[in-house]
């Protein structure tokens, strides 16, 4: 596995702070892991998170990268990279009216994700930003990128499939 600098971090503050959230912040993440130590890097799905709130410029930092790749897949930054998959992170309701002229821009009506009907909404305020929320929004992205290994329970309250047909 990649290096995970923002979860190696955010582990050993936690263990300083709550000994005990730290254990299981690591016993979680350590299952994921394991689960998913089979799927060699090469065949993981790229993932390409985009934002409502910032004219849906890609999200892209340490701790969505460790997000992604705890979850199964590989991040990316750049919609010229073919993402497998494509979530946006919406904001407001006024993305249901936006996305189709989103998703019909030139390189993304190309890539894999469009093509393959493999497009999400995160509807979870903050997704990727808070400390807090590591081990949830890691969850969140493994629903969606790892289907057939995880079910949390969170699709419907804090993402959904988006059907482009």
């Amino acid at each position: 596995m990649q290096q995970l600098n923002f979860y190696d971090q955010l582990l050993e503050n936690e263990k300083q702070r709550n000994p005990q959230a730290a254990e299981y912040l690591e016993e979680e993440i350590d299952i994921l892991i394991h689960k998913l130590k089979y799927i060699h890097q090469d065949i993981r799905p790229t993932v390409l998170i985009l934002q409502q709130a910032t004219d849906f410029s890609p999200l892209y930092n340490e701790q969505l990268h460790d997000i992604i790749a705890i979850a199964g897949g590989v991040s990316i930054a750049d919609k010229m990279d073919n993402p497998s998959i494509i979530c946006i992170v919406q904001e407001d309701e006024s993305l249901l009216s936006t996305i189709f002229s989103v998703l019909q821009d030139d390189v993304l009506s190309r890539s894999n994700a469009v093509q393959k009907n493999q497009i999400y909404i995160i509807q979870k305020e903050n997704f990727a930003t808070q400390d807090s929320d590591f081990l949830k929004d890691v969850e969140i992205c493994a629903e969606i990128i790892q289907p057939k290994y995880f079910i949390y329970g969170h699709q419907g309250t804090e993402w959904l499939k988006f059907d482009i047909a």
